[in-house]
């Protein structure tokens, strides 16, 4: 059958338009820069946080290592079958550097498939551009480097555990801290130093959690090759402007709800909710992951400059019930001290992963727990305008709201959401603010989900 010209033309853009449609959809694929994974279910939860780093031969490589993790996780879990106390829970976060012409990763996962505690897995990739290979810690130092760096280490290493009150025991140490590939295959350098990290049972116990050192430059003349030494490093914390409150008189006739965040920041989602946070006097609560902190510093300190509220999410966004009190500690102090290394102050809120918590978890963290009322699953939902509708359906006067803003359909939904309720006499602030305007005075029994006026 022969096909009339306006059947070519058609059958022509027809096929264009698909043409089209492929090279978009692997564009917008090969553009995603973070992936951001969560599962819910009777038997687990999992969780899988990390960044790309835009060299494919990286990225490949970690997606490899992340679904291998994923793979035998889920194959314990079917083996064991039904749960006995608490659900299995698998967490990986990465922690991408990038320093000269270096761009390290450091993959963790921590898989609970029943036990005492995690198991934890470590590994990290260093890779050199300019020369196109991966690093092991031996090709930064110069001939015979390591000699010198060894008591540098140890002497670090003693200096970590008199700050942390930790005793370090002197055979584990130097069985840990002699040379071969498995004991120093996590490191990396930033602008500040050299960063080796241990984690537990290789130089201190599980308890004691990861111990990470950093032995600054100026240190490492005569050990470190040339190439890769910063001779104008600065360690000195840049000074925070601390934010300017707002006028919050203003909202005392109006409705008040409290948007709040987990699990950021994230360059480009968490900038982009506050690029459209000002189109409502909107202000907001972060709950930070600290293993996220570093590699997002500047749009945390924005969105703090901008007067929004900092709170804690956990370091890893373990479940607190299936740890012990120091490692409970950890994930709450290393979170607290990595954000104020950027911002200047200290969390006081704590949204403790999973919202589980209990008075020993209260006890130990010394903060104020809040979680919420209004759950948008918004992870599972991944439609801004089903998003907005949840928000809009269960919205009320002295609401909290669970939201994520590493996800862009989060962030959007809840724009959307906050252009429909300006419109019913809400105001959007923080957990701060919410607390001035209700005349509560938070204290470190209670978990709050809300502040209705009359009751919590």
């Amino acid at each position: 059958m022969k096909l009339t010209k306006i059947g070519k033309i058609v059958v022509s853009l027809v096929f264009v338009a698909v043409v089209l449609g492929i090279i978009l959809i692997w564009r917008s694929r090969s553009n995603i820069r973070s992936i951001h994974k969560m599962e819910s279910n009777e038997f687990y939860d999992l969780k899988i946080d990390y960044d790309k780093t835009g060299i494919g031969k990286i990225d490949d490589r970690i997606a490899d290592i992340v679904r291998e993790r994923q793979d035998n996780f889920i194959a314990i879990v079917e083996k064991s079958g039904s749960v006995a106390t608490s659900k299995y829970n698998l967490v990986i976060n990465g922690t991408n550097v990038s320093y000269k012409n270096i761009k390290s990763v450091h993959i963790i996962s921590y898989a609970y498939t029943g036990g005492a505690h995690y198991t934890r897995e470590d590994i990290s990739l260093v890779y050199d551009e300019k020369d196109n290979k991966y690093l092991n810690f031996l090709d930064i130092l110069v001939a015979d480097g390591f000699n010198s760096l060894l008591p540098i280490i140890k002497k670090s290493l003693l200096e970590y555990s008199n700050l942390n009150n930790i005793v370090l025991n002197e055979e584990w140490v130097n069985d840990g801290t002699k040379y071969s590939d498995e004991n120093y295959q996590n490191f990396y350098l930033d602008e500040n130093g050299l960063v080796i990290v241990f984690p537990p049972y290789q130089v201190a116990s599980w308890a004691d959690g990861e111990i990470k050192i950093e032995i600054s430059y100026d240190k490492l003349k005569g050990i470190l090759k040339e190439e890769y030494l910063n001779n104008d490093s600065n360690t000195s914390i840049d000074t925070i402007i601390k934010p300017g409150s707002r006028d919050i008189l203003q909202f005392k006739d109006k409705k008040l709800i409290a948007f709040t965040f987990d699990d950021g920041p994230n360059n480009s989602t968490t900038s982009r909710l506050l690029d459209g946070l000002d189109d409502y006097n909107a202000k907001v609560t972060f709950f930070v992951l600290g293993s996220r902190v570093n590699n997002n510093k500047e749009v945390l300190k924005r969105a703090y400059e901008e007067g929004n509220q900092i709170g804690s999410h956990t370091y890893n966004h373990l479940n607190l019930f299936l740890l012990n009190d120091e490692e409970i500690l950890s994930e709450v102090n290393d979170t607290n001290a990595v954000v104020e290394d950027v911002i200047g102050i200290r969390p006081t809120l704590l949204r403790p992963p999973y919202g589980n918590v209990n008075d020993n978890i209260k006890l130990l963290s010394n903060m104020h727990i809040i979680n919420w009322d209004v759950d948008t699953e918004d992870w599972k939902l991944k439609n801004r305008y089903l998003i907005r509708d949840k928000i809009l359906e269960d919205a009320h006067d002295g609401a909290i709201v669970l939201l994520h803003d590493i996800y862009r359909e989060s962030v959007e939904g809840a724009l959307l959401a906050m252009a429909e309720l300006e419109k019913q006499n809400y105001a959007f602030v923080t957990i701060e603010e919410m607390v001035q305007l209700r005349g509560v005075t938070l204290d470190y029994d209670t978990t709050y989900y809300n502040f209705i006026k009359g009751g919590n």
